[in-house]
């Protein structure tokens, strides 16, 4: 078989590793559309599989690129989207509110939530493009949220403040978490049911609000905090726990079996750092690219031995260093993903429940060519590295970030959906083939790569 490659780390050492293991996920390993350079013979025994990928490609909509009629998208561009996501993309995700959707309940005087039309346009979205609904139950209404402060006390969102910067670093405030709840059961009532069917829920997203001040850490407990006020104390876990509950009692009031409510966390930054010397709070694990900062990990363990429930881990986090500086390519920084995957499968799991069995997500997955240059081919090389390794590890979903990437360096799945747009780029090609396709070895002694400066 041949394919048209163009520079990738697992391929580059491909001569002096005779067998190298790869997942063979059709055009993957091509850098298709309009690519040129040398074509590669690598002999591929496709008489012997040697595994079965479980992982699945997924999005997460963060804007309206896909309304219409809205700002200057052009329909037939946004029409080729939606088919390029019925085509490739299995699980589709929405966040509640924000990252274009409204607020569902912006007047506290009002008994009950019922501002859902931008909601319901994103669930029906998910549904006229083939997806699995996956619902994020983030960010909350200005009135329910507050900001820790250094002092212990805590600042209130105000109506103004909505879609302000501190809003969405805020956590529920301890006293509001009966209206959050309530919120949560609203919401799951409204959409468990037909024709929507949601059954996939992520809670809250970042552990954003819940970073602590005072302790230079998340509040990530099962502590209630101080719900006799407007206090912003309480930890992760106890939140989610609320959450949990609330989903799986909304599920048997409806009759639907609760085990098919899958419920992921904690959502937290796995963020890793250029050096120890960098960070507040350095681990032991320290990579080629970076060290791992210890909170986010404190975080993992901590809810795996807490929580009430779960149907999968999710985490978050892209190929960068969290100080900005990078200290080796992003190939190998890439293989992030895949470390963090064997990491929390390297976890006892007497101690931390789920840690070998639970499916592993990766809520919003990054892999980016630090450089603006404008190279969908080097772009798409780096994101089918990193899945590769994310893939072989063992890793069961990953959620993209939109499907425009950041406009620069980051490279998405398609083009804007302005005039002439909504066209898939080469990293679509790849990201679409990724799921449910068997393992295989190949052999290669050699591998040309068209530019090995990058």
């Amino acid at each position: 078989m041949f394919f048209k490659l163009f520079v990738m780390r697992h391929l580059k050492n491909a001569a002096t590793n005779h067998f190298l293991l790869v997942i063979l996920l059709l055009p993957l390993l091509t850098y298709c559309v309009n690519t040129t350079g040398p074509l590669v013979k690598i002999p591929t025994d496709f008489s012997s599989p040697i595994g079965t990928s479980h992982f699945s490609p997924g999005i997460s909509h963060v804007d309206t690129t896909l309304n219409y009629p809205w700002d200057n998208n052009d329909p037939t561009a946004v029409k080729n989207v939606k088919s390029l996501i019925k085509h490739a993309i299995a699980y589709e995700n929405t966040p509640i509110m924000a990252w274009g959707v409204d607020d569902p309940w912006p007047d506290p005087s009002q008994a009950e939530p019922g501002n859902w039309s931008t909601l319901d346009s994103r669930l029906q979205l998910i549904i006229d493009t083939g997806g699995i609904p996956v619902i994020t139950l983030s960010e909350a209404p200005w009135w329910m949220k507050g900001e820790l402060q250094s002092d212990g006390s805590t600042r209130l969102i105000m109506h103004s403040e909505e879609w302000s910067n501190i809003a969405y670093s805020a956590r529920i405030l301890d006293n509001k978490m009966d209206a959050w709840l309530h919120l949560v059961q609203r919401v799951a009532e409204r959409y468990m049911v037909a024709p929507y069917n949601v059954r996939y829920f992520q809670v809250w997203n970042e552990l954003k609000g819940y970073y602590n001040p005072i302790t230079n850490s998340y509040d990530y407990t099962t502590s209630a905090g101080d719900p006799s006020g407007p206090n912003a104390k309480h930890g992760y876990t106890y939140m989610y726990n609320q959450t949990y509950g609330r989903l799986m009692q909304v599920a048997r009031s409806l009759g639907i079996v609760t085990e098919s409510i899958e419920v992921g966390g904690p959502y937290v930054v796995m963020d890793t750092w250029s050096s120890s010397a960098q960070q507040s709070n350095p681990s032991h694990i320290t990579k080629a690219y970076g060290t791992y900062d210890q909170r986010p990990l404190d975080v993992v363990q901590y809810w795996l031995q807490h929580k009430a429930g779960a149907g999968f881990i999710t985490v978050d986090g892209d190929n960068g260093n969290k100080d900005g500086v990078n200290i080796t390519d992003p190939f190998t920084a890439s293989e992030k993903f895949a470390d963090i995957t064997h990491w929390i499968r390297s976890l006892n799991n007497d101690i931390y429940p789920g840690a070998a069995t639970l499916p592993i997500w990766w809520a919003e997955w990054s892999a980016w060519p630090y450089t603006n240059l404008a190279d969908d081919n080097y772009n798409n090389a780096i994101k089918s590295y990193a899945m590769i390794m994310f893939l072989e590890a063992g890793g069961s979903v990953a959620l993209s970030w939109g499907g425009l990437g950041d406009g620069t360096a980051s490279k998405g799945l398609w083009t804007t959906t302005a005039t002439g747009g909504g066209q898939p780029l080469p990293w679509y090609y790849s990201s679409s083939s990724s799921s449910s396709r068997l393992w295989y070895r190949f052999s290669a002694t050699s591998v040309d790569v068209l530019d090995n400066s990058r």
